[in-house]
């Protein structure tokens, strides 16, 4: 089954306890940074659906690049259920997702579908893009972001995989 674009995983996910603590072995073991800081509290999202009811998401967010390769560490908000709870128990860490831009996502989502992925998540960034979260644990062992495109987004993340590029080992932590 094709999907309509090029695949190519841009993100690579891991659910942590302690967010700066996480980034700073990242940075240590691997000589990455800096790392984009931000918290999102639900009000930053619109729309969210879990499991097929309305839900929340809360997380921080730790965004660094290790070359092409964008690595996002999450430390969860809160104890509600979703989709980080769904493959890291509360307490664990551990390897969450893959992320790929989706220029469709209602298509996507269509194809996903019927190869057994069943939507864990759903919702829209307030004022930004849409998202979805497919349950493919079954068959690649972990969940896939779909992101919907977004020029303005890609552009800021551009700016990031460069600024990781040229990271001399200043400041760690730039919070967004």
């Amino acid at each position: 089954m094709l999907f309509p674009a090029a695949r190519s995983v841009f993100q690579q996910a891991w659910v942590v306890n302690d967010l700066e603590a996480s980034a700073r072995q990242w940075s240590t073991s691997l000589g990455i940074g800096p790392f984009y800081l931000a918290t999102y509290q639900a009000d930053r999202f619109e729309d969210v659906v879990y499991r097929g009811a309305p839900g929340t998401q809360q997380m921080r967010t730790a965004i660094c690049y290790a070359g092409l390769v964008q690595i996002e560490l999450i430390e969860r908000i809160g104890n509600q259920p979703n989709c980080y709870t769904d493959t890291v128990p509360v307490g664990r860490e551990g390897f969450h997702h893959i992320c790929v831009w989706t220029f469709d996502l209602d298509a996507d989502i269509r194809r996903h579908a019927q190869m057994g992925h069943e939507v864990a998540t759903r919702g829209r960034m307030r004022g930004g893009p849409a998202f979805a979260y497919v349950d493919a644990v079954r068959s690649i062992g972990c969940m896939i972001e779909l992101l919907e495109h977004s020029v303005a987004l890609e552009n800021v993340f551009n700016g990031w995989r460069d600024n990781c590029a040229n990271w001399t080992g200043g400041e760690l932590f730039i919070r967004r």
